[in-house]
C-alpha cells in the first residue's frame, strides 16, 4: 500500500534528480550532458513553488 503526500521543500533534491532521470529516459538529455544549469533552474523554480 502507498502513502501519498504532497511534496515539500525537503523533497526538492529527490524531485530534481527524478526530473533529470525522466528527461534522460525520454531522450531530452543526451548521454553525459552537463545538467548543472537545468538542475539549478529547476531548484529555483520549485523552491518558489514550495513557499
Amino acid at each position: 500500500m502507498f502513502n501519498l503526500r504532497q511534496a515539500n521543500l525537503q523533497d526538492l533534491e529527490a524531485l530534481i534528480q527524478l526530473r533529470l532521470e525522466l528527461l534522460r529516459e525520454a531522450g531530452n538529455i543526451k548521454g553525459d550532458s552537463d545538467t548543472t544549469n537545468l538542475a539549478e533552474a529547476t531548484r529555483k523554480y520549485n523552491a518558489i513553488q514550495f513557499r
